[in-house]
Order: structure tokens, then sequence, then C-alpha cells
């Protein structure tokens, strides 16, 4: 069917461009049919993709228990190590961190002062971190806006 619709949509793009249908169409009927066009293009070209938005949904609400989980796990750690004792452990474990965490860690350790103490360090660690689950909460919050707002007469609940 997909095919089909694909034919269609390009056998309707060569009408759209043609003097004679653009005449016996009019110019209302050409507006629609590009329309229709756009929406095959966005729907069924070949990187589009369509998902549920209960699915984002359910997937901001996992977020959400994720997210509270890994603040659980930071406090926690902080609290039975103390911030110095895993400032130092953070120091060690350096070397063998994957590149990507190595360059974060050079980030911050940039951004601090010389005469920082390492509580400093963990505490900008934690605020950085923080700050990039906040920031992918907001671009799913936005996806399903987006989302919502294309799916306008139906009414959905969020359980979180």
């Amino acid at each position: 069917m997909v095919d089909e619709v694909l034919e269609a949509r390009d056998y309707v793009a060569k009408l759209v461009n043609k003097g004679w249908f653009r005449h016996a169409v009019g110019e209302l009927g050409i507006k629609h049919l590009i329309t229709l066009i756009k929406f095959v293009d966005t729907h069924y070209r070949e990187c589009s993709v369509s998902i549920d938005l209960n699915f984002l949904i359910n997937l901001l609400d996992e977020y959400y228990n994720t997210e509270s989980r890994v603040r659980y796990f930071i406090k926690e750690l902080v609290r039975m190590q103390g911030v110095n004792e895993l400032a130092r452990n953070l120091m060690s474990a350096y070397p063998m961190l994957p590149p990507d965490v190595r360059e974060f860690m050079d980030n911050i350790l940039r951004s601090l002062p010389s005469d920082a103490k390492p509580s400093d360090m963990v505490e900008l660690v934690i605020r950085e971190l923080t700050r990039e689950l906040e920031s992918f909460r907001e671009k799913l919050a936005s996806l399903i806006n987006t989302a919502r707002s294309q799916c306008a007469n139906r009414v959905y609940t969020q359980t979180s």
C-alpha cells in the first residue's frame, strides 16, 4: 500500500506542475493537493518515523522514574562515602573512564579555580549531570507537546 501511495504522490506532483491541470483544478485544488503531497512526504518518505503519542507519554513516565532513581543513588553515594572520599575515588578512576566521560570531567576541572576543594568538583559534577538530565527531559516534553498539538482532538493523561 505504501508503494501505491508513493506512486500516486509522484504522479500528482507531476500533474500539479502542468498548466492545464492547474487550470482544470483551480488554485484552491492545487493548494490542497500540495498539502497532501507534503503529508505523504512527511509520513512515507525515507527517514520519516511515526511514534504513538501514548508511547511518548509512557517514555516520559519511565524517564521520571529513572531520573528519581539516579538522583537518589547520587545522594546516597555522597552520603555514604562523603564528598571528599568520593572526589578522591573519582580522580583515581579518571584514567579508566571512557573518553567522553573524561572530556566531561576535563570541562568541569577547567571551570574550577586552582584552589578549589575536592567537594567543589563533586558538587559541580552532580550539578552538570543534573543539568544534562533536565535538558533531556525538556526535549522529551517538547516532543510530546508537539505530538499533542498535532493530535488535538484526542485526550491524553499522564500518570507522573
